[in-house]
């Protein structure tokens, strides 16, 4: 499947800077309502399957969250790119106490469930991969960042 309907100028954010998970989350979902891509009930529902479900993984060249909400709390499809200018904590994905330290997120709102699953399990292998990662780091503008992602998402098939 090609994920490039995804991608959005206006939901990159290059070297942000926050204090907190809380911050990040807020301004995320304060962001997202704004542009109506979900519904009010996206901020509380984000802030829970982080709790439930931590999102922080840690990879060999990159550390990354990937939070995300259930597909009823979105209204348009996107993905929403932050890359930290000061690195987050987040809990490890699968544990439940070990906390790592994250340089990049991806905002995932997907409205069709099926469709999550495919492009979380897509972004964790593009995660894995030397090539996309070293490009990844050495991005410094919305405009590279998306040209890179439509690349990266448009040669992909299901």
């Amino acid at each position: 499947m090609i994920y490039t309907h995804l991608i959005n100028k206006e939901l990159i954010l290059m070297n942000g800077e926050f204090s907190s998970q809380k911050e990040l989350f807020n301004e995320i979902s304060d962001v997202l309502l704004d542009k109506n891509f979900v519904r009010r009930s996206f901020k509380k529902a984000l802030f829970q399957r982080e709790q439930e479900f931590p999102t922080g993984l840690e990879t060999e060249r990159l550390n990354i969250a990937i939070p995300h909400t259930d597909a009823i709390h979105v209204k348009e499809p996107f993905l929403y790119v932050i890359k930290l200018q000061k690195a987050l904590p987040f809990i490890q994905m699968g544990t439940t106490n070990e906390w790592i330290d994250v340089d990049s997120i991806f905002v995932l709102g997907i409205k069709d469930p099926a469709n999550q699953i495919g492009f979380l399990s897509l972004i964790m292998n593009k995660l894995q991969e030397e090539t996309f990662t070293h490009e990844f780091n050495s991005l410094s503008s919305k405009e590279e960042m998306v040209t890179f992602l439509n690349h990266t998402f448009r040669s992909v098939h299901k």
